[in-house]
């Protein structure tokens, strides 16, 4: 991944968002849904929709302290250090009404930023987005989208401080997504049968992702498709690596990164219906060493939240990623002993890849109790998944799975262009994460495993793998992601829009991009695989544009991947220009050879070559300097496959010191001799 995913991904969230597929609908044969399990309360409940004068409605964020006057309801978050609102009344226009918010908000508007129409949405006729520049050395984040329905205007203010922005960005996100004009009671169902996938409609889907490969510069790129318990398609497109002239086909493996959490759930759920433990269950009762820095949130937490992004645990990465070269399965359980609950269970959505692997390595040590916590890991997912689903390319042995018909993983280089990543040992750092991210694959073995899901847990030949409670109990909504319609479950997310239900899950590592989906209405799934980071703009597209050869939809999929496309090239020649390497004589002697951090470990600044590297000792980056005027003094990495890693540079006590951000906590390196 590109590093710089650590920090707030707020802006780009909001500014482009794509119009949603529930906003478009169709007729035809109804299709009777499957019978799942209910959500629990934390999927948002319309019941509890807030009214604006004229009829407008919302749902106010979880947990948040409510304050409403005459044309404003405004909330403060629990952290004290950010504000959301809703303002409403009379305007001439958008500006007018943003201009009018603020000031009933704050007493006065900021200072002018930058706005553009949005896609409509929600019985909207008007909707127009805001976006504030923050003060210099200020890490707030300002915001305001102003919509209309010719009743009244709408408006949505956001000033949070950026690591709440960063831990509660689906919660503003939630605010958004719910807020609906005046008797909109949401896109009617979609009632029509997916089409078969017949000849033509896979040559659209393959004809696509080639476009997409090509538009994005991603060398290559496999498919699987299964529909009704049959493979339709399986196969790659260009080449697994630069310079090669080696195919990549339907055998080709590649790194899954976080696709491989619903498989870790699976085999939670394997062990939870075989009668090895209870959902309920507390997780401290199966191994002493399950815990975190809050005792009391230490015993509440179930097997059920192991997988939900739900147990208020915040997104800390950063550990693993300077000390993964050193860690042990065992090591990361302690680096969870040592975080803090950040917001209440089921409060708020926060990916944690810790507690993940905490679940993959606890609850396989209870199934082998005599093995090691790796050991039991992997022999649990070899015995319980990998062997029953008949997942033989499948693998945790990174030394293995990158011989023979493997996919090498590429990156953007500072100047645009794609490179092959040259530092693979960002990747290897994650091995002792594994059970969050670290399993190899191919389309063939996701398909083994889709065909599964859809036929709610038998096999292929008919045989019964795992009983349908266990393994549907994994799609119940355990904590709203973002939308309306959109939660996480135990490892998988699950959005819900006009009675069409979409299973999936996504995978970044550096390099690496990954994604499924399936439709279990329709008995249609999918997997994709890329080895390029670009791949995390295609996954998305390819979502929208299966759902396009399916039923038929128009969902502007081709000329919003043209405009991304183009932009993300702009952004590319923008990037170039903002960044200047080698570091310069003087910013050089700013720097010491070597820092230490208690928490993330010892590095060292290297120059050499004609270049000044960051070298974490499991893998290393080269360094740039911002080419704009600065009083701090800053530097970032921009390797293939390790860039956006800002780190900046200052003195405390007479010791050189480098600080970095994960957008929620700052760690700082102090010089050291070493």
């Amino acid at each position: 991944m590109n590093l710089k995913k650590l920090c707030i991904g707020l802006s780009l969230a909001l500014l482009l968002q794509p119009v949603a597929a529930d906003e478009r609908a169709t007729t035809g044969a109804p299709v009777a849904a499957p019978k799942l399990p209910a959500a629990t309360p934390a999927v948002p409940d319309s019941t509890l929709a807030v009214s604006t004068d004229a009829g407008a409605t919302f749902l106010p964020p979880r947990g948040w302290t409510r304050k409403s006057t005459p044309g404003l309801h405004a909330f403060t978050a629990p952290e004290g250090d950010a504000t959301l609102a809703i303002a409403h009344g009379p305007a001439v226009s958008a500006d007018d009404a943003v201009e009018k918010a603020w000031t009933r908000l704050e007493g006065r508007a900021p200072a002018a930023g930058t706005s553009a129409d949005r896609d409509l949405r929600s019985g909207w006729t008007t909707v127009r987005a805001y976006r504030y520049p923050a003060k210099a050395g200020s890490d707030r984040f300002r915001y305001a989208q102003a919509v209309h329905d010719g009743h009244e205007w709408v408006v949505m203010l956001a000033d949070l401080s950026g690591p709440v922005a960063a831990r509660r960005e689906s919660q503003l996100t939630l605010l958004l997504g719910s807020l609906r004009a005046k008797g909109y009671a949401g896109p009617p169902p979609l009632l029509r049968k997916a089409h078969p996938l017949d000849a033509a409609r896979i040559a659209a889907l393959v004809d696509f992702l080639e476009q997409a490969r090509i538009a994005f510069d991603i060398p290559g790129a496999a498919l699987g498709l299964v529909q009704d318990g049959e493979i339709k398609f399986a196969g790659g497109l260009g080449v697994r690596k630069l310079g090669s002239t080696d195919r990549v086909d339907a055998r080709t493996r590649f790194l899954s990164a976080s696709i491989t959490k619903p498989l870790t759930s699976l085999m939670i759920a394997k062990r939870v219906d075989a009668g090895g433990l209870r959902w309920d269950q507390r997780v401290a009762e199966l191994s002493p060493r399950f815990r975190v820095a809050d005792p009391t949130r230490t015993r509440d937490i179930q097997v059920r939240h192991l997988l939900c992004a739900c147990t208020g645990l915040p997104r800390q990465d950063l550990e693993a990623y300077f000390r993964g070269d050193e860690l042990t399965p065992e090591g990361t359980l302690d680096l969870l002993a040592t975080m803090t609950p950040t917001a209440g269970i089921g409060e708020l959505y926060q990916y944690s890849n810790p507690m993940a692997v905490a679940g993959g390595y606890v609850v396989a040590r209870q199934a082998y109790p005599t093995l090691g916590f790796g050991e039991a890991y992997d022999r649990a997912m070899q015995d319980l998944v990998f062997d029953p689903l008949g997942m033989r390319s499948t693998t945790f042995d990174a030394a293995a799975a990158q011989r023979g018909n493997f996919a090498s993983p590429h990156a953007q280089r500072s100047d645009g262009s794609t490179a092959v990543v040259t530092e693979p040992g960002f990747n290897d750092a994650g091995i002792p994460m594994r059970p969050d991210g670290g399993a190899w694959t191919d389309v063939t073995d996701l398909l083994a495993y889709l065909r599964m899901e859809l036929a709610r847990g038998r096999l292929p030949d008919g045989s019964r793998y795992i009983g349908e409670a266990a393994l549907l109990e994994r799609q119940v909504g355990q904590v709203a992601r973002g939308g309306m319609d959109q939660w996480y479950g135990m490892g998988l997310k699950i959005n819900e829009n006009q009675g069409l239900r979409i299973v999936t899950h996504g995978g970044s590592m550096p390099g690496y991009q990954g994604e499924f989906a399936f439709l279990p209405a329709h008995g249609v799934g999918m997997a994709l695989l890329m080895n390029a980071d670009a791949g995390a703009e295609v996954r998305g597209f390819f979502q929208d544009r299966l759902l396009e050869v399916l039923f038929d939809l128009d969902l502007g999929v081709q000329a919003r991947m043209a405009e991304r496309a183009s932009a993300r090239a702009q952004a590319a020649k923008d990037e170039a220009r903002r960044l200047k390497a080698p570091l310069d004589a003087g910013l050089q002697a700013r720097l010491a050879g070597h820092y230490r951090s208690d928490a993330l470990g010892d590095i060292q600044i290297v120059a050499g070559e004609g270049a000044t590297w960051l070298d974490t000792g499991g893998w290393r980056s080269e360094l740039a300097a911002p080419t704009e005027a600065s009083t701090a003094t800053v530097v970032e990495t921009i390797s293939p496959g390790g860039a956006g890693l800002v780190l900046e540079a200052g003195e405390r006590s007479g010791q050189r010191t480098l600080r970095v951000s994960d957008g929620e906590r700052e760690y700082e390196f102090v010089e050291s001799s070493r």
